[in-house]
């Protein structure tokens, strides 16, 4: 009875040393062999890049740089569009300025600013590749950054003041031919400019082409009697018909009568002179198309569905700018325009220097 106790004592022992021994962590060998493909060793997470990246874009302001001055046309196309793109997008929009060397200033900023969505630039097609063929800027087109979309196409015209003696352009040429005719214009690099300077090479005019560095100050000359006559786009002067007079419409046709009372085009008149007109475009930077494709294709989509929205033409009206000559131009139409812009002002490279 004693032995069979002490035996039931023992085995209880051991069973109490054994359960404990199972509590402790086993010690690791010095080297591990590889896992089995049974169970495979889960894959280290990498790293998210930004164009596998979908957040909540835009969760921050967005800053849109305007390389001309605060209250010009620009300006105001932004401030109109952005009060319906803003609801499309579900964004806030900030506007910052950079005028100087006819836009330059503007782009040079730009370029520098992080290509993440967060930075966008609107300005001129027109004038702003005149002044990369002119200047050499110091950034690189299209490879620092693309034109996705444009917001109108605005002819350039020349205007005077109703009160000018000038009722027609040919009065204007007239007296051009007699004495140096002084007009304005927003600034050199400028369709406008190329379309005058051809006009004179045309005719005999002696023009003296003055830049006024930005639209309102190029208007306020015309209306006052500064200058003798304004070259600028339709629609910056639609607000001002009740005060001008246009005299000449540079586009193979005149598509805006009313708005131009009815001026003729260069062919009524058996110039040669193309069509000269600029766009009011939006530009990102090519890396942020590249790195960004979600973020991208959000911005392109909300924009034609904010160009498409009948209340952009109410807030171009109420900024007073022409509606007719609104109409959304895609990624592939802008950057048509820029190249064929820079290519016209390759070749007219000339004439632009000569009349410095």
């Amino acid at each position: 009875m004693k032995k069979s106790l002490a035996l039931l004592l023992a085995l209880s022992l051991i069973f109490a040393l054994c359960a404990c021994a199972s509590t402790e962590p086993a010690t690791a060998p010095a080297t591990q062999a590889p896992q089995t493909e049974q169970e495979p060793a889960p894959a280290p997470q990498e790293e998210e890049t930004p164009a596998a990246s979908a957040d909540n874009y835009p969760a921050e302001i967005i800053n849109v740089v305007i390389p001309t001055d605060e209250g010009g046309a620009v300006d105001r196309a932004v401030q109109a569009f952005t009060s319906v793109w803003s609801k499309k997008l579900n964004a806030t929009f900030q506007r910052s300025f950079y005028p100087g060397a006819n836009g330059q200033v503007g782009y040079e900023y730009f370029v520098t600013t992080e290509p993440d969505g967060y930075n966008l630039l609107c300005n001129n097609i027109g004038p702003d590749m005149l002044m990369y063929s002119l200047q050499n800027p110091g950034y690189d087109f299209p490879g620092d950054y693309v034109y996705f979309a444009a917001m109108d196409s605005d002819p350039c015209v020349i205007w005077v003041s109703k009160d000018s003696p000038f009722n027609t352009i040919d009065d204007l040429i007239a007296e051009a031919k007699t004495r140096t005719v002084t007009i304005a214009t927003s600034r050199y690099p400028h369709p406008a400019t190329l379309a005058c300077l051809l006009l004179a090479e045309q005719t005999g005019a002696d023009f003296n082409i003055i830049p006024y560095g930005g639209g309102s100050a190029t208007r306020n000359a015309g209306i006052t009697g500064e200058v003798d006559a304004v070259t600028t786009q339709l629609s910056s002067s639609s607000d001002l018909l009740s005060e001008v007079k246009v005299l000449i419409l540079f586009n193979d046709t005149n598509e805006w009568p009313e708005q131009s009372q009815n001026a003729p085009v260069p062919s009524d008149k058996g110039w040669d002179i193309p069509a000269m007109g600029v766009n009011r475009a939006w530009a990102v930077s090519t890396k942020f198309v590249e790195n960004y494709p979600e973020r991208y294709a959000k911005l392109v989509s909300t924009f034609e569905e904010a160009m498409n929205d009948p209340e952009v033409l109410t807030a171009f009206e109420a900024a007073g700018m022409d509606p007719t000559t609104i109409g959304y131009i895609d990624r592939d139409g802008a950057m048509k325009i820029a190249e064929g812009t820079l290519a016209m002002a390759n070749e007219y490279a000339e004439v632009l220097s000569g009349g410095k």
